[in-house]
């Protein structure tokens, strides 16, 4: 091992090695032992960082997808290619504390056959909003913990409502004011936000996938899964379209003012308003996928981000499948073009039979879409979807087919499934 590799990984998370690079000193300001562009071995499939105690592997492929997707379902036969082996390393960006990016870089161990590419999913990285962004608020945090226990007190010393004097008109915008000093607010390559701290691991090693679906269905099963949904709004056609107005009413009016990026990352935290909210449009955000997606595509680039439709991987498995391959760079095998996501002698699932499975499972008073709720929620991401388009140069993420529309009697046939 060369001399200049005679080292820990400790010594690779050195701001020295930022070279003056803004956002690099940013990464690391906040992710002090995280290791900056450490020095990967020659001729290995995984990115594994040289150290005097030898290799630690990192995760080739990252499975980002999210919640509600089908991604599983849709991604199951991942687990038949010899060349992946699925390891459980824990959500990247999601450690506890200042010292955890180093902790899992070191946690990876030895190379694999030389092959094989370790591949770990974390389904709630593709879009970080507030309630799971990991390390990407933890400077709010850490600015809004001291400052609620010293206005709780503040506001009982007072005789006062501590959320009403004290929450809103000091605590929140000093929390709000210390994330942005962190992470920054320059767009896409100037911000602390995953796709840019794992860039600053990886550098250009990093490779990452989501299988996303078309974003109505998403929100239409979603609303019927949560049961806290349903309750407030009502089990009904009309419940479900309650829901939808008031909550694409409430995040298209934090845009207006915001921005959709700034509203995506951090809906609650910007203003009381979008914070009474209930749940933040936590379900809209999630089908939001375009405002994520322009970091990852500008960390990771072409060569680092693959995002596939889920309605592709279960009603044109072989094409698509096709292109994950090429993008990882595994052999393609004809038998795994094949579809293998069922069992011998079952049905194979169509997208639109494994969406009315879901809405069967979700809720036992489950009712179809109306057409006005449909024509409300597909103007709503409409923009969204042309952006995400446009960026990764694919027009099929545009969803020209539309929305799944499955009737009542479509639900009450199909076999219940589990909601992934």
């Amino acid at each position: 091992m060369p001399a200049a590799l005679l080292g820990s990984l400790a010594d690779y998370a050195d701001a020295s090695r930022c070279a003056g690079d803004a956002l690099c000193l940013k990464v690391h300001a906040v992710e002090p032992t995280l290791p900056i562009s450490p020095p990967f071995a020659k001729g290995l499939s995984n990115p594994c960082i040289e150290t005097k105690d030898g290799l630690s592997c990192l995760p080739a492929v990252h499975l980002i997808s999210g919640w509600h997707q089908f991604d599983q379902t849709a991604l199951t036969w991942l687990s038949h290619v010899k060349q992946i082996k699925l390891k459980n390393s824990g959500c990247f960006d999601d450690w506890s504390d200042d010292s955890g990016g180093g902790r899992w870089a070191a946690a990876g161990g030895g190379a694999p056959a030389a092959d094989v590419l370790i591949t770990t999913e974390c389904r709630k990285l593709l879009t970080w909003y507030p309630a799971f962004a990991g390390r990407y608020t933890v400077a709010w945090g850490k600015e809004y913990g001291p400052c609620k226990e010293r206005e709780v007190a503040n506001a009982q010393k007072e005789g006062v409502d501590y959320y009403d004097k004290k929450m809103w008109p000091i605590c929140r915008p000093a929390a709000m004011r210390a994330h942005d000093a962190s992470a920054g607010t320059g767009g896409p390559g100037h911000e602390v936000t995953p796709p840019f701290v794992m860039r600053q691991l990886y550098g250009n090693r990093a490779k990452a996938i989501a299988a996303v679906r078309n974003p109505v269905d998403r929100l239409e099963t979603s609303f019927w899964a949560h049961q806290h949904y349903p309750r407030r709004y009502g089990e009904s056609a009309d419940g479900l379209h309650k829901y939808i107005d008031e909550q694409t009413r409430a995040f298209s009016d934090c845009a207006d003012a915001h921005g959709g990026r700034r509203c995506a990352y951090l809906y609650e935290l910007l203003d009381r308003r979008y914070s009474d909210v209930f749940f933040h449009c936590d379900q809209i955000i999630r089908g939001l996928y375009e405002p994520f997606v322009q970091d990852w595509s500008a960390a990771l680039g072409k060569q680092g981000l693959l995002i596939l439709r889920v309605e592709d991987l279960m009603d044109r498995a072989a094409p698509a499948r096709r292109r994950l391959l090429e993008f990882l760079g595994v052999p393609v095998v004809a038998t795994l073009l094949e579809d293998s996501s069922e069992p011998p002698g079952k049905i194979r699932a169509s997208y639109k039979r494994l969406h009315a499975q879901s809405l069967k499972h979700a809720h036992p008073k489950v009712v179809p879409m109306a057409q006005k709720t449909r024509q409300l929620t597909e103007q709503f991401y409409a923009p969204y979807n042309q952006k995400l388009a446009k960026l990764l140069d694919d027009a099929a993420l545009t969803w020209p087919e539309g929305s799944a529309v499955v009737g009542a009697d479509e639900i009450a046939r199909s076999e219940s499934a589990e909601v992934e």
